[in-house]
């Protein structure tokens, strides 16, 4: 419906992220506030996992009985993006088999950048230096600089980040998970996604860094509501 307006594929894919994002608004916030509560419980789960060390059943017991007092849950952190896997998914089929997306882009034919969705967005071709096609581990045949792919790694990153620095590590062992998380996490997108179409690389950075946005302002939202308690 989007494209009948705009002709542009491109554009259409920018507005299904705000259109998505806008759906998921109430789950993302629920989802932030989740995180909040976890930070707050810290302490307690510490003295749990003192108290009952000689006694691990009894202990995954008290830590349930914690997250239910609290209304904690786990899975919430992550139900943003597992409710987007779908999206994700149908995106790669469609750029990848609709003929009608090849050559069309984001931007005109005579921009050398992001004008096929259904390929990768080769910013800069090695032909263009008289080189041509690398093997890269893990990446296959690499004939170009893919720009979107990195562009997504960053965003991942510094969501990554954010999302972590309100959750505390309780312990030298969990803050050593954490960092490794925070940039496997993104690698392992670069990976996934370099060679990708540009037009699932496309939806997948302008959702992380609209999801960035948001997350800074529900986070400042909840810091002035807890401010006027």
């Amino acid at each position: 419906a989007c494209y009948m307006v705009t002709h542009n594929y491109g554009i259409s894919i920018i507005f299904l992220v705000f259109l998505v994002r806008l759906v998921l608004h109430p789950i993302t916030k629920k989802s932030q506030i989740n995180m909040q509560q976890m930070s707050k419980m810290g302490p307690k789960m510490e003295e749990v996992k003192r108290k009952y060390a000689d006694n691990p059943k009894e202990m995954q017991r008290q830590m349930a009985l914690v997250y239910r007092e609290q209304g904690f849950s786990p899975i919430l952190g992550c139900l943003p993006m597992l409710l987007q896997m779908p999206i994700w998914i149908a995106l790669y089929t469609s750029v990848d088999s609709n003929v009608g997306l090849r050559h069309k882009g984001l931007f005109p034919a005579w921009i050398p950048w992001l004008n096929d969705l259904s390929a990768p967005d080769r910013l800069i071709p090695f032909s263009w230096f008289g080189g041509s096609a690398i093997t890269i581990p893990m990446l296959g045949h690499v004939d170009a600089f893919n720009l979107l792919p990195i562009l997504l790694c960053v965003a991942m990153f510094f969501q990554s980040k954010s999302s972590m620095s309100q959750t505390a590590p309780t312990t030298p062992e969990a803050a050593q998970q954490q960092k490794m998380m925070l940039y496997m996490m993104p690698i392992m997108m670069l990976v996934f996604f370099f060679t990708a179409p540009s037009g699932l690389n496309l939806y997948i950075m302008a959702s992380t860094f609209a999801g960035l946005i948001e997350q800074k302002r529900i986070k400042k939202h909840l810091q002035e509501q807890e401010q006027l308690q």
